[in-house]
């Protein structure tokens, strides 16, 4: 049954496109929607992150020294 199902697959003739889908949707089936997902966010909150030192502009240090909280 397995092996008629996998020769049936096979013998399939595919164009570049539809090869191209079956290849990505595999990809996606193999590393996990998830996955994708986790790396994305990871990737978005470290450059927010890094914009927000970059953004507090000249003159936004305590220059000499530590701040003191009065």
């Amino acid at each position: 049954m397995i092996k008629q199902s996998i020769a049936r697959i096979l013998s399939v003739e595919l164009d570049r496109k539809d090869f191209l889908k079956a290849v990505g949707i595999g990809l996606v089936a193999a590393t996990g929607v998830t996955q994708i997902v986790s790396t994305v966010a990871k990737q978005t909150s470290s450059s927010t992150a890094s914009n927000q030192r970059v953004n507090l502009g000249y003159g936004a240090s305590v220059y000499g020294g530590q701040a003191t909280n009065r």
